[in-house]
């Protein structure tokens, strides 16, 4: 009888449990890796102060204010109840780097109840290079503040913090920049707070008045007193600063500023002039365009430096921690035996098989 031969074929239907062990742990030893140095990454990259900034905001409120136009033609009149609008327009400078950022500060405020030059209560452009990591003023270049259109700007050396807090903003006192007094006063941590549901930190600034540049002489007459020699009055300054900052990125979605100049024969004066006592702050808009832009920077830096790596470590562990134990256990499983395959016969060997 002849017999008939078989052919033994050997078929891997899937990967060996210990190829797939190999897989698993090189894949779960680079997310480990990638997970341990995309903060650095991410951090270099986005815990910065952008090169892009057109920051445009606009702030409101009610004012008593001097009448310019009246006292330059000798007479004191005070306006109570003039509706005021704050622009600022904050945009990047040379130089700016890859460590630094110039920025420039537009500032005016005008009367609403008048238009054209009338308007006008003040202006200033405010120049600043600030280190990009921190938001604290750099000694080199120093910056310049110009408060008047007629004249150049004033080399002003900058100190502290002035359009942003720190990224990471703790609950503890800052020195923020006062372009008023053109020095840096104390920012005090106050507490929590919450605006259209983004969690901020409330800082607060107390600046007494203080006594600034700038001398008017005025008859006794004018001020309702007695005499006929001149009167000397004194230009002082003083303001109550509250800020709500997004502490993640350190912006400022909210301020508020009681804001107040006048004269008077001395800091205490019973009968000074006002020259100006508002207190605005963002309009609706400026303010949820704040918080608009804190909360996508806020979730940029968290998923890139904090959930981001935290998830690539935990799926890293999982497939590290499956691939050493599909290693260790895949020598106590033996390989799929082989599939005996019995080729097909042809007619001839069908033949020979029916007469054997």
């Amino acid at each position: 009888m002849r017999r008939t031969r078989v052919c033994t074929m050997s078929i891997r239907l899937r990967p060996t449990r210990r190829g797939t062990a190999c897989v698993a742990i090189t894949a779960g030893v680079f997310l480990l890796t990638a997970s341990a140095l995309t903060p650095t990454f991410v951090a270099d990259r986005l815990v910065k102060i952008p090169l892009s900034i057109e920051a445009a905001t606009v702030s409101t409120g009610t004012a008593e204010l001097l009448d310019a136009a009246a006292l330059a033609k000798g007479t004191l009149t005070v306006d109570a109840n003039v509706p005021i609008t704050v622009n600022q327009l904050v945009t990047v400078q040379e130089p700016s780097n890859a460590d630094v950022v110039t920025l420039q500060s537009a500032m005016q405020m005008t009367r609403d109840d008048r238009s054209g030059q009338a308007a006008i209560v003040n202006a200033s452009v405010d120049l600043v290079t600030v280190d990009r990591r921190t938001g604290t003023a750099v000694d080199e270049p120093v910056g310049s503040i110009q408060s008047s259109s007629d004249k150049p700007a004033d080399p002003v050396a900058h100190e502290g913090h002035q359009f942003k807090l720190p990224f990471d903003t703790q609950k503890q006192s800052y020195p923020y920049f006062d372009t008023t007094l053109r020095e840096s006063r104390d920012l005090d941590f106050v507490g929590e707070a919450e605006l259209e549901g983004l969690p901020v930190y409330q800082f607060h600034q107390q600046i007494e008045p203080a006594l600034i540049s700038g001398t008017v002489s005025v008859t006794p007459s004018d001020l309702g007193r007695d005499g006929t020699a001149p009167v000397t009055l004194k230009r002082f300054y003083g303001i109550t600063r509250d800020l709500w900052v997004e502490p993640v990125t350190g912006a400022v979605v909210q301020v508020e500023q009681h804001y107040r100049q006048y004269l008077g024969t001395d800091v205490n004066d019973p009968q000074a002039i006002t020259i100006i006592d508002v207190v605005p702050n963002f309009d609706p808009q400026t303010l949820s365009e704040q918080v608009a832009f804190a909360s996508k920077y806020k979730n940029l830096i968290q998923w890139g430096t904090v959930y981001g790596p935290a998830l690539g470590a935990v799926a890293g562990l999982l497939l590290l921690a499956g691939g050493i134990y599909l290693g260790v256990t895949s020598g106590r499983h033996r390989e799929t035996p082989p599939l005996l395959i019995e080729p097909k016969r042809t007619a001839e060997e069908n033949a020979e098989l029916m007469l054997s």
